[in-house]
């Protein structure tokens, strides 16, 4: 493990396809785009605590995604059926920049929700799915709190800018088909990391516990197998 740091992985996996998570409202997929180019992890390996690490080792850069289960700290009287989250942290290799790249979470074709809505908060950028049975969201950080991180050095690059209301807050790409984190200019030196949490339950009216459950820090997820 370069990027993060803990556990050790345990077993090597032959599954180098794009990360996913299974839902009961279909497959959610993570995806990493550099200038325009999608990418798939060149190495796979599980963790301790049920989770993945995928290993992208290529020319440019080196990336890291972790997915698993976070560690939860919910009120007793909510519940949550499953939550999930995915860390990506990505560095240029010595001598060389990233000029753009994006984060994502889409669903695959063949998803079964029925509708979508925009549900947002302070720092939280979240979309929720829905069906006759089950409740989903799908949640990260807003541009304010991205702009935050990188004020404070917390593995946003420098060259991240978002002036005005109007750019933090429609930094993020919002749809249908889920969540993507563009990222501007990332030098040699600078590590970027990003993360998406899913959460879903059996649908309850005027229940929170899901969108709760996707505002959390990305250190909380990682708490889920120990590691940094």
């Amino acid at each position: 493990m370069k990027l993060f740091s803990g556990v050790e992985p345990l077993i090597q996996e032959a599954n180098l396809l794009q990360p996913s998570i299974y839902t009961p409202l279909g497959i959610i997929e993570f995806s990493l785009s550099v200038s325009n180019k999608c990418y798939l992890p060149t190495q796979c390996f599980r963790l301790n605590q049920g989770g993945s690490l995928y290993q992208y080792s290529y020319d440019l850069f080196d990336c890291e995604l972790v997915v698993c289960k976070p560690k939860l700290d919910l009120a007793l009287h909510l519940t949550i059926e499953e939550c999930w989250g995915a860390v990506f942290r990505i560095q240029p290799n010595k001598n060389r920049q990233i000029d753009t790249c994006s984060f994502s979470s889409y669903w695959q074709e063949g998803y079964s929700w029925k509708d979508y809505g925009s549900n947002t908060g302070e720092h939280l950028e979240a979309i929720e799915y829905e069906n006759e049975k089950y409740r989903l969201h799908v949640g990260t950080q807003d541009g304010e709190l991205l702009m935050a991180r990188r004020d404070r050095g917390d593995r946003i690059p420098k060259s991240l800018n978002l002036n005005s209301d109007f750019e933090k807050f429609g930094f993020i790409i919002s749809s249908d088909k889920g969540i993507e984190v563009p990222m501007t200019r990332i030098e040699s030196q600078e590590t970027c990391q990003v993360h998406f949490l899913t959460a879903w339950n059996r649908k309850i009216e005027e229940d929170v516990s899901t969108w709760l459950a996707v505002d959390l820090l990305s250190k909380q997820i990682l708490e889920g197998e120990e590691l940094l």
